[in-house]
C-alpha cells in the first residue's frame, strides 16, 4: 500500500516534519529576518538576565570562560560609554550566539513550519536543553548539569523561553516586511487559512 502523501512529502506523527510547499518558502528573507530576531531577542535574554540571574557572583559568566579558554582577555576587548568600560568582546559572543541559533530557527521554519511550535517556545526548551544542559558542560564553560543549582536551571529554562517568543514577533514581522507574503506553510494549511480568508471577505 502506498503511504499517505501531503504536498510536500511523506506525512509524519502530528505533521512534526511536513514540509511547507516549496512555493511559499523564501530562505533568504528568512536569513536575514533571523539575524535581526537575533540581535533583539539577545538583548532581550541579557535583559531576563538581570532580572533573574542564573549565575551566583562568583560564577563566570559563559561568553567569559570561552574567551580566556582561546586566550583571549576580555578586559582588552572593552569601549568606553558614560564613564563605564563596556566588554564588546563578551557581547559579541551573547549576541553571536543568539543570531545563529535565531538565524538557524527562521531557515529551518521555511522548511518545517512546525519549528514555529508554541510560537517558538518549543524551540528555546530546546535549545535550552542542547545549550545549558549538554553543550556548555561539555565544553567546560559551565559545571555538569545536575551540579547548577535549581534557580540557574529555572531562570535559564524560562529565559530561553522568553528569547524565542520575542524572537518570533520580530522574525515574523521582518519576513513579512521582507519577502511581502506570509510564513512558509504546508499546502494544505495555505489553502485552508485562504478560505477562511475568503469567507471573512464574503461576510463583509
Amino acid at each position: 500500500m502506498t503511504a499517505a502523501r501531503n504536498d510536500a512529502g511523506v506525512k509524519t506523527p502530528f505533521g512534526l516534519l511536513d514540509m511547507s510547499a516549496p512555493e511559499s518558502r523564501r530562505p533568504g528573507a528568512a536569513l536575514v529576518a533571523g539575524v535581526v530576531a537575533g540581535l533583539s531577542s539577545g538583548a532581550v535574554k541579557m535583559g531576563w538576565e538581570s532580572l533573574l540571574p542564573p549565575r551566583k557572583p562568583d560564577r563566570e559568566v559563559p561568553p567569559v570562560t570561552f574567551l580566556k579558554q582561546r586566550g583571549i582577555d576580555p578586559d582588552e576587548y572593552t569601549y568606553p560609554y558614560n564613564g563605564n568600560q563596556v566588554p564588546w568582546g563578551v557581547l559579541a559572543v551573547h549576541f553571536g550566539f543568539s543570531v545563529v541559533t535565531v538565524a538557524a530557527y527562521s531557515v529551518a521554519a521555511e522548511y518545517f513550519p512546525k519549528v514555529r511550535l508554541l510560537g517558538g517556545a518549543a524551540y528555546g526548551i530546546g535549545a535550552f536543553v542542547v545549550a545549558h544542559e549538554i553543550v556548555l558542560p561539555r565544553l567546560g564553560l559551565s559545571p555538569a548539569a545536575k551540579d547548577l543549582p535549581v534557580e540557574e536551571h529555572a531562570s535559564e529554562f524560562f529565559g530561553h523561553i522568553a528569547w524565542l517568543l520575542e524572537a518570533e514577533v520580530v522574525r515574523k514581522a521582518a519576513r513579512l516586511a521582507i519577502a511581502g507574503v506570509p510564513d512558509a506553510d504546508t499546502r494544505t494549511n495555505a489553502l485552508a487559512k485562504l478560505a477562511d480568508t475568503a469567507r471573512a471577505a464574503l461576510k463583509r
